[in-house]
């Protein structure tokens, strides 16, 4: 199979020292109101790149990070704006079954109060739905609906007086039973 690279122009005649279409008034706006570390960080580096006049190695160097980190971000900025430099989502496999289905079978789980293992939710999801999911992701989906684990509480633990319980344990041979402190 052949394949051929077509450019529209001339590799030589593209300027990538073209003056941003952002202020710096702008970007300097948008990193102080920036929530995430990240963001604000390579709103720092383009602010010395594009508008201090840093090479970009350089200013790699002063965020300590590295040169290809700063191109990618420079490049992003130039193409995208401000919005370039923000964290994208991420698309991800799509689910396999309605959000619709599985919310009602969420409410059917969640509010069921005799209460649903694992294996029997895995099992319901099989049969309303035809796709099998591992316990773990089932697992995830029961949290994600609220549902939380219910663990037996350990009603008789320590409840016999101390007495009993000493004389339940078994002594040691050669031992008469009882444990004598500092006896030697």
């Amino acid at each position: 199979m052949l394949f051929c690279c077509v450019r529209s122009e001339d590799p030589m005649s593209q300027q990538h020292d073209s003056p941003p279409t952002v202020s710096r008034e702008a970007v300097q706006r948008a990193c102080s109101m920036e929530d995430d570390a990240d963001t604000r960080l390579r709103m720092l580096l383009v602010l010395k790149v594009k508008y201090d006049g840093l090479g970009q190695n350089e200013a790699a160097r002063e965020l300590s990070a590295q040169s290809s980190w700063a191109s990618t971000w420079v490049r992003r900025f130039e193409e995208g704006g401000i919005d370039g430099l923000r964290t994208r989502k991420s698309g991800g496999r799509p689910p396999e079954t309605s959000p619709d289905v599985m919310a009602r079978i969420g409410r059917e789980v969640v509010t069921d109060q005799s209460g649903w293992t694992v294996k029997e939710v895995r099992e319901l999801v099989r049969e309303e739905t035809g796709v099998t999911y591992s316990e773990r992701h089932v697992l995830r989906l029961i949290h994600r609906w609220g549902a939380r684990a219910v663990v037996p509480e350990k009603r008789l633990a320590h409840k016999a007086p101390l007495d009993e319980r000493l004389a339940f344990k078994k002594a040691r041979p050669g031992s008469s039973g009882t444990s004598q402190k500092g006896s030697r």
